[in-house]
């Protein structure tokens, strides 16, 4: 066994982000991950289109959808459905992103599916839950953001909400949907059972922000935003550097590093100056302490302070944007880029992954399947489907 999945098979009914990042982290460690899609493509074929940017890979769907086999199927059609259901009987997860209601309608819920196979880990990646007054509502990315609470303490300078880009709360939401499948399959590996899993939009933002969750419910007072100008500590700060690019500070035993620190700026006299002994006075100080720090910062490169504050043990990084990443040698090294040799684009960089295991590590084997590209080959590879019998489903518009 080359990765730790393989041999199982995922039924992958998603659109857009959230569940297709669930399942294209299951394939990226060697699950056969078949996606569904209407005759027309999911929505997220078209997204970059939808901005009159029309490139021979789209990068939404890529990122969501590499390493998948697809199939079309009209589920609106009976005969489509029958041949999902008989997938099913076939498979080992069954994922799907949209809004439950609908897979009800159509009769692709759990209760229905597992009546085929009562192994079926059935996921649900939803907005809000399955539960209470607003488990059908419309949901997406900023809308699992805005409220799961990540806003309130990620905020402007003028205390006004500062979205998370990439997707963030989509982002979260399949990974948390993607560590529920292998905690179902785990468990099916004991008891022989499956069952439903459900991961949120909602839920998924709440476990990021678990902490500062975790500070009101015990200590009854809200966390103050995130921002610049709230840091009152020099050494969990943000600095702009002399060629304009910033370098962030990340201290947490602030005090038992105060000395080196002021070493290393230049400001040794401060390590004993009573006005910043200890962290609660330099809080106290910060309007005097951190204007002369920034000043400071500017004097240097990114660069040249992140390689003087490492010297000395003291946290420091760049603060890079994803150009900075992609020519990061430590994300080279660690594989957290890999490369593609797709036989009609060439090599094609993509993002990695980001777990190891030693013995059996995931990896990115090939591109988003084009639209209905593995049909013919999954139906007859898993189900025995005869050319004769493809040629009726082709001929009813079942794909």
């Amino acid at each position: 066994m080359d990765r730790p999945l393989e041999g199982i098979r995922v039924l992958d009914w998603t659109v857009f982000q959230q569940g297709p990042t669930a399942t294209a982290l299951l394939a990226d460690m060697g699950a056969d991950v078949i996606k569904i899609e209407e005759p027309r493509g999911e929505p997220a074929r078209g997204i970059t289109k939808m901005y009159g940017i029309d490139v021979p890979l789209n990068f939404y769907y890529q990122n969501q959808n590499r390493g998948k086999r697809g199939i079309v199927l009209d589920l609106t059609k009976e005969k489509a459905r029958e041949v999902l259901c008989e997938l099913v009987k076939n498979s080992d997860v069954f994922v799907t992103n949209l809004r439950y209601r609908f897979a009800k309608k159509l009769g692709l819920d759990y209760e229905a599916l597992s009546k085929y196979n009562p192994k079926l880990i059935y996921a649900l990646s939803s907005g809000y839950g399955s539960e209470g007054p607003d488990a059908d509502l419309p949901s997406a990315d900023f809308a699992g953001q805005a409220r799961g609470g990540i806003w309130s303490v990620s905020m402007s300078e003028e205390l006004t909400p500062v979205p998370l880009g990439a997707g963030f709360a989509d982002e979260i939401g399949g990974v948390m949907t993607a560590y529920g499948i292998m905690m179902a399959l785990f468990a099916r590996e004991r008891t022989g059972e499956g069952q439903m899993v459900e991961a949120s939009l909602l839920g998924g933002q709440i476990e990021v922000g678990r902490l500062s969750l975790q500070q009101y419910l015990l200590m009854g007072f809200l966390p103050a935003p995130s921002t610049i100008k709230m840091l009152n500590s020099p050494m969990w700060n943000i600095y702009r550097c002399k060629e304009g690019k910033w370098v962030c500070l990340s201290v947490l035993q602030a005090d038992r590093f105060w000395p080196q620190f002021c070493k290393v700026i230049g400001k040794e006299e401060w390590a004993t100056n009573p006005k910043f002994e200890n962290a609660l006075v330099r809080g106290q100080n910060i309007a005097e302490l951190l204007p002369q720090v920034k000043e400071i910062f500017l004097t240097k490169t990114r660069e040249e302070w992140v390689k003087v504050f490492s010297e000395v043990d003291i946290a420091a990084a760049p603060v890079n944007d994803y150009a900075d990443i992609a020519n990061d040698p430590q994300v080279q090294a660690n594989g957290y880029i890999m490369e593609i040799n797709d036989p009609i684009h060439g090599k094609v960089r993509v993002p990695g992954i980001p777990v190891k295991l030693s013995k059996t590590p995931g990896k990115v084997t090939k591109l988003a399947p084009e639209l209905g590209q593995h049909t013919e080959e999954v139906l007859q590879e898993v189900l025995g489907y005869s050319w004769e019998q493809l040629s009726e489903l082709r001929d009813a518009e079942v794909y």
